[in-house]
């Protein structure tokens, strides 16, 4: 993958990071107004599932805020693009659409079509290459 591109996806991961980063503050201001009481059974019952889902929607952001601070990381250690599997480049197509990819397209979908998940232990499960 040229410098360009890698230039390109690591401005890509910044913008997703500071977008992301400005949810969670504008979900955490609207959470702290919501905070008031409800005199109404339903309308506590709306906020509390308005909160719940907005705690479930934070995690996931968390998530993707560490994926994109672990390919950051890559990047600068020269290890972005490459699969945590095989060692073989990711294509520039897949990071394009998933920046924070760790698994080329074959490793991915070998996992995907064995029905395990990734990340056992923090690296995938290898002897599903052997097979």
């Amino acid at each position: 993958m040229g410098h360009l591109d890698v230039d390109r996806i690591s401005e890509v991961l910044r913008d997703m990071l500071e977008t992301l980063k400005g949810k969670s503050r504008d979900s955490l201001g609207l959470m702290a107004r919501e905070e008031t009481a409800c005199p109404d059974a339903v309308d506590r019952a709306a906020a509390e599932s308005d909160r719940h889902m907005a705690l479930i929607m934070g995690e996931r952001d968390r998530q993707l805020i560490s994926e994109i601070h672990e390919a950051l990381a890559r990047v600068k250690d020269g290890e972005y693009g490459i699969c945590q599997e095989c060692g073989e480049e990711i294509g520039l197509a897949r990071l394009r659409v998933q920046p924070t990819a760790t698994l080329c397209v074959h490793c991915k979908s070998l996992l995907e079509d064995m029905g395990r998940p990734y990340m056992q232990g923090g690296r995938a499960d290898s002897a599903f290459l052997e097979e």
